[in-house]
Parts: structure tokens; sequence; C-alpha cells
């Protein structure tokens, strides 16, 4: 069983830190004290490792904590593992300390006095809603052409519409692809000279960027009609824009591109908050947005065509995950999705879809994590924006059109499988 919380800290906050882990205990809350055998550089394995062991992590924000390298290889783990940062500030920063960008859009708890009743049961209230906090789920493989943006777009309007979930996507490609899949060309450009875009929310300064307190404006509503069961919960997307090629080039420095990634993971503290499910579209390639995705992910779905070298690109995901994540990965953080199988034209000279199933699942890491459920060929699922679903775009997707029964069982039955295995 993961720990409730990992609490990191100052070793002149120690005290405090210990009275928190008391606090926490009390309440019922299994945590983990970070100790000074992981503060070195040469544990850094094992700092990330109790990190992903965690629901979330409680930081001790003060002075001290501004000048540990303790505090910031913790949070670093913690950003890294994707898990939910709770700051409690015990004292005042410096207005330009680096630690006030941590806290921006994660709404800080004011511990002082530190044992009052009332910040007591703020840090417990925080930390319980942490670890129930909405699932965030990357559509992600390094190889291209696999259908990952169609998928995304289709499975959780299937989840959305059949199980009301409320569910928002974040189109981190450059090409837009799902933004493009959804809305029509005049409300993209509307969105992106209003500065409503992920382009805003990653750039740091600039007549381009936008306050955090403006991150959720950036939200367009795509099921618009008020009907059917997913009426009654929000789907939702934060649109995407074609300037984010500028964040996998080198034309961004080293020190925007720190601050945009800590203003991304600010925006997905606000998603986590706010629906049940945040899914990450992104570029089938290895670059800082790539970063940003598995950081913030609890959970990576890679779509696999039945095709040989499919386990090139898993191979390549899984290489990828562990370096940025820094720890040895586990299957269970992964689901992989066959999609196209059934397809007559490629299946004439083999049955490709059982060989590729067969590979997969002899894999040593994938193979655990492929999915029962497979998604059928269909001329549905494809990337064609079309006009006439504008005014209401989740019509856009197979699961509101005059689709296959099959299709749509199988849609449904693998968000299902998928969200399953994003909350254990």
């Amino acid at each position: 069983m993961p720990h409730a919380a990992y609490i990191a800290y100052a070793p002149a906050d120690a005290p405090l830190a210990a009275q928190t882990a008391q606090m926490l205990a009390s309440a019922g809350l299994d945590v983990q004290l970070g100790g000074e055998e992981l503060a070195h550089d040469t544990a850094r394995r094992a700092l990330h490792l109790a990190a992903a062991d965690a629901r979330c992590m409680v930081v001790l924000i003060s002075p001290a904590a501004e000048a540990s390298e303790a505090v910031r290889r913790a949070i670093v783990a913690a950003l890294n593992n994707a898990k939910p940062i709770v700051p409690v500030v015990v004292e005042e920063l410096r207005p330009d300390s680096w630690l006030r960008l941590m806290i921006d859009g994660r709404r800080p708890i004011l511990a002082r006095p530190f044992d009052h009743p009332s910040v007591v049961a703020s840090i417990v209230a925080a930390v319980r809603g942490a670890s129930g906090s909405g699932r965030v789920i990357s559509m992600l493989n390094i190889k291209g052409g696999v259908g990952k943006t169609v998928l995304a777009a289709n499975l959780f309007a299937a989840a959305h519409m059949v199980d009301s979930r409320s569910v928002v996507f974040v189109d981190l490609d450059p090409q837009h692809n799902l933004s493009q899949y959804f809305l029509a060309p005049i409300e993209r450009n509307r969105m992106r000279e209003e500065n409503r875009s992920l382009y805003s929310i990653l750039s740091p300064r600039g007549e381009t960027s936008i306050h955090p307190s403006r991150f959720l404006d950036c939200i367009v509503s795509l099921n618009r009609s008020g009907l059917g069961p997913g009426a009654r919960a929000r789907l939702d997307l934060a649109p995407g824009d074609d300037r984010l090629f500028e964040f996998t080039l080198d034309a961004v420095a080293p020190r925007d591109k720190d601050e945009a990634f800590a203003r991304f993971h600010q925006f997905i503290s606000l998603l986590r908050a706010n629906y049940q499910a945040v899914v990450i579209d992104t570029n089938p390639c290895a670059t800082f947005l790539t970063r940003c995705a598995i950081t913030a992910s609890d959970h990576i779905v890679a779509p696999v065509r039945p095709e040989r070298y499919s386990l090139s690109g898993l191979s390549m995901l899984e290489w990828v995950t562990r370096e940025i994540r820094e720890r040895p990965l586990r299957p269970q953080e992964f689901s992989v999705l066959l999609n196209g199988v059934g397809d007559r034209v490629r299946s004439r000279l083999a049955d490709v879809d059982t060989l590729t199933r067969n590979e997969i699942a002899a894999a040593p890491f994938f193979g655990s994590a492929l999915l029962s459920t497979a998604i059928p060929y269909s001329g549905l699922l494809r990337a064609t924006p079309d006009e006439r679903y504008a005014f209401n775009p989740i019509n856009a997707t197979a699961i509101m059109r005059l689709a296959q029964r099959s299709l749509k069982e199988s849609l449904t039955a693998a968000a299902a499988e998928i969200l399953r295995r994003a909350e254990q």
C-alpha cells in the first residue's frame, strides 16, 4: 500500500516535520518522513522511489527550505513522478524565492500558528484531497502513426457519455490535431488571438503569457448540447497551438523552460482538482513537451497498431520514461492498447493481429500492460475535422455518430479498463 504522503523539509524544520507526521498519523494517514539518507545526490533513485510510493508530497515551506538542496531534490522527485504537492508555509519567503513558483496555483496552507486546529484540519484535508484527486493520463508512443489523437478523443468521449465522467483534454502536441479534430478554424484562431491556448500557459513572460489566475480561462466546452448522460459532467479541451514547436527546439532559454515546466504543472494541478480525468495528447517524439506530459501523468496509454516492429516504439517509450522518472518503472503505470485490429487489407498475408498481440504479451515489461480490449479497424476513427460538428464538437466522435455497435462497445470497454488501471 502506498503512503498517503511523503513529507519533505529542511533539517532546520525537522521538529515541525515530525509534528506534521504525528498530525497525519492521528488522522489515520500513513506517512513517510524524508530523512537525511535521501538528501544526498547518491540517493536520487531511492528518493524517486519514495516519491512514487506516496499519494502526494507535503513540503514545509520556509527560508530554510528555500536554501535546502534536499527540499529541491524532493520537489523534483515529486514532479517527475506526477505526485500532487501540498505546500505548507511555516515561514514567509522572499518575494523572489524559487519556491514561490512552485506554490503558485497550489493553494498553499498558511501554518501560523502551526498547531492551530484549523491548520491541522487544512493539512489533513489537503492530503486526503490530493489522494483522491483526478487522474492524469497521457496518450503517448514515441512511434508515430498509431492513432493516439483520435483514440484519445473517442475513448474519453465514450467515458464521458457512458459513465458521466468529467474529462478535460490537454492538447500538448504542436500540430494540435486534437484541437483541429474538435474545433473549427475560426474558434481555434480566436482562442489563439485571445491568448487562451497551451502556448500562453507555458509562456513565462511577454505579451502572449497569461497569469496563473487565468489558466482556467483557456478551457473550451466540447459537449454543448446538454443532452445525453454525459451532460451531467463536463467534457472540455485546453486547445493547442502550433507555436508550441518553440519548446521542441533550442529557441527557448533554459530558464524559460524551467518556468514553463512549473507553469504546466500548476495548470495540471488545477485540472486535477476539477476533473475526474485529465487526458494529455502529445507529439510522437522525445522532447521537452514529452517530459512535461510524462512528469504530469499518473498513467500512460500507448496505442499500438498491429504491424511489424510494434515493440520498437514501446521500448523507446520505456527508456524515455525511465530516464525522466529516474527509477525502475512498473508495468501497472502503463496500458498498451491495440488499435485497428481486423483490417482485412493488412491481414491478407498473415494474422498480424495475433502476431502483434503475442509479441507484446511475451515482452518482459509490457506484457502485463496489454489491455484485453482492442479497438477494431474503422473508417470512423479518422482525424478529419468537419465544420458540421462545430456547434457541438462531441458530435465528431464515433460514440455520437452512427458507428458500428462493436466499435462503440470496444471504445467504452477500453476506456473503463484504462481508468480502472489509472486509479489503482
